[in-house]
C-alpha cells in the first residue's frame, strides 16, 4: 500500500498547470457518467449481483482523475473483462467534482471515498465490503500492472466470503465517531477544492496554491485512510485497550484553528 501511494505523491509533486489541463481535455468516452440517484443505481446493481452469485464492484472514480480514466482502460483489456464479466456486476459511480457520496460508501461501511478512483468489492449475500485492507491500492490505478488487476480480482472471486471479524461492542463508538468526524472533515476539505478546479478547468490553467491544497488534502486523506485501518486492527487484536485517535494538522486554509 504504501508504495503506490509513495509512487503517487511524487509523480503528483511532479505535476505541471500544463500536465493537469491535457488531462481533463481528454474527449474519450467516459465510463463515469453523472447520475440522478446514484445510490439507487448501486442498489439496483447489489440486486443483480445477489440474483446472479456475482460479486459487486463499485467504483466511484471521475473523468477529470487520471487513475480513474487508467483503471477503465485496464477493465477493457479483454482477460480482466472476461474476469470481470464472470464474477463481478460493476457498477460505475461519477463522483464529479467531490460529489458528498457518503451514502454508498457508507452503505458498506466505509466511512468516505477516499481515492479516485475508491474500488469496493461487496459480498451481495452479506452485503459486506471484503476488500477494505487493501483497497487502498487502486488510487493509482493507472500505475498498477496489468497482471495485478488480473491477480487481484482472481483473489476475491474464488474467496468471495473471507472471514469477517467485527469490532468489539466497546470500541466500535469510538471508531464509528472518529470515521464521521474526519468523514466530515475530508469532505469540507474537497469542497473547498471545488473552486480550483472548476477555475482550471476554464482556464486550463493550475494555481500554485491550488496545487498545493490538494497536496495538502491528498496527504490527509492517504493518511487518514490508513489511520482507520490500523484503528480497526488495534481494536480487534486488543479490545479492552483503549484507542489512541490520531490527530491532524490544520490545513493552510484553515489557519491555526
Amino acid at each position: 500500500m504504501s508504495v503506490f501511494f509513495t509512487v503517487f505523491g511524487v509523480l503528483f509533486s511532479m505535476l505541471t498547470a500544463s500536465t493537469w489541463a491535457s488531462d481533463n481535455s481528454s474527449s474519450e468516452v467516459s465510463a463515469y457518467v453523472a447520475s440522478e440517484d446514484p445510490m439507487a443505481d448501486v442498489q439496483q446493481g447489489l440486486e443483480r449481483a445477489r440474483a446472479q452469485d456475482k460479486l459487486l464492484l463499485v467504483v466511484m472514480g471521475a473523468q477529470w482523475c487520471h487513475d480513474s480514466r487508467g483503471l477503465v482502460e485496464k477493465f477493457s483489456d479483454s482477460r480482466v473483462a472476461e474476469l470481470l464479466a464472470a464474477n463481478y456486476e460493476t457498477v460505475f459511480v461519477d463522483v464529479g467534482y467531490f460529489k458528498d457520496l457518503r451514502e454508498i460508501s457508507r452503505r458498506f461501511n466505509q466511512a468516505h471515498y477516499f481515492a479516485t478512483p475508491t474500488v469496493m468489492i461487496i459480498n451481495a449475500e452479506t452485503e459486506r465490503l471484503i476488500n477494505r485492507d487493501d483497497m487502498s491500492i487502486w488510487g493509482a490505478a493507472d500505475s498498477v500492472p496489468l497482471e495485478r488487476y488480473l491477480e487481484y480480482f482472481e483473489i476475491y472471486a474464488a474467496n468471495p466470503s473471507p472471514q469477517y471479524v467485527p469490532l468489539p461492542d466497546a470500541q466500535a463508538s469510538v471508531v464509528l465517531s472518529f470515521e464521521q468526524t474526519q468523514s466530515d472533515r475530508l469532505q469540507n476539505a474537497y469542497e473547498h477544492l471545488v473552486p480550483g478546479m472548476q477555475a482550471e478547468d476554464r482556464t486550463g490553467t493550475a494555481r500554485k496554491e491550488f496545487l498545493q491544497e490538494w497536496r495538502e488534502v491528498w496527504r490527509y486523506r492517504s493518511t487518514l485512510q490508513k489511520d482507520i485501518l490500523s484503528l480497526h486492527q488495534q481494536a480487534q487484536e486488543a479490545p479492552d485497550t483503549e484507542l489512541v485517535l490520531p490527530e491532524y494538522p490544520s490545513f493552510s486554509w484553515e489557519g491555526d484553528s
